[in-house]
């Protein structure tokens, strides 16, 4: 599965795998998300101190997670990722030393517009990744993640099947989150060339 994600990775800067988790192991993060539910907080936009809350833009709420003390349900997920670095770092040459990563959860008819992962400064985010955690989804339901080219061509139109991975270079690949008529549940993060924890 990871020299899949690398090759496709290499040649598109894509890569999406369905049902990277199951029924069981969407379950217990369901769980965790119910006893984290309070914790969770107003997601923002900018860097540092120019972060603030703006709806119109993003209506998220994010919970941050800690790689280097994850709870158990997430443990497949992280050993995931420690692998995936390491394979895009020997095939790819990319540098990738740490990664950091939040639950983010959408209230029905929120949305997240147009944007990349990158910080016009210092930015040292290379792949994005997201894990979707909704039990279950329709096309219908909305909240599809839209990723353009630089020209502004939809380049992918993803909706957030249960347990689907999608990863996807982070300089290359405008974005957006479409509104959706359910809650929307997902892993987000991002690895970098620096060292975060």
């Amino acid at each position: 599965m990871i020299d899949q994600i690398v090759r496709k990775l290499e040649k598109e800067g894509v890569a999406l795998i369905p049902n990277f988790l199951d029924a069981n192991g969407l379950q217990n993060i369901h769980d965790f998300f119910e006893e984290q539910h309070t914790s969770f907080q107003a997601a923002r936009v900018g860097a540092d101190e120019n972060k603030k809350r703006i709806e119109s833009v993003r209506g998220d709420l994010t919970y941050w997670l800690d790689p280097q003390a994850p709870s158990g349900c997430f443990l497949p997920i992280i050993d995931f990722l420690n692998n995936l670095k390491e394979k895009m770092n020997q095939e790819l040459f990319m540098g990738l030393q740490d990664y950091e990563c939040h639950l983010a959860y959408y209230p029905p008819g929120s949305f997240y517009q147009k944007h990349t992962d990158v910080f016009k400064k210092n930015s040292t985010r290379k792949l994005s990744f997201i894990f979707y955690l909704n039990r279950d989804w329709h096309e219908a339901y909305g909240g599809d993640l839209v990723l353009y080219d630089e020209a502004g061509k939809v380049v992918e139109n993803i909706y957030p099947m249960p347990g689907t991975f999608v990863c996807f270079l982070s300089h290359d690949y405008p974005h957006e989150v479409k509104p959706s008529t359910k809650e929307r549940r997902s892993l987000t993060g991002w690895m970098h060339t620096k060292m975060i924890y």
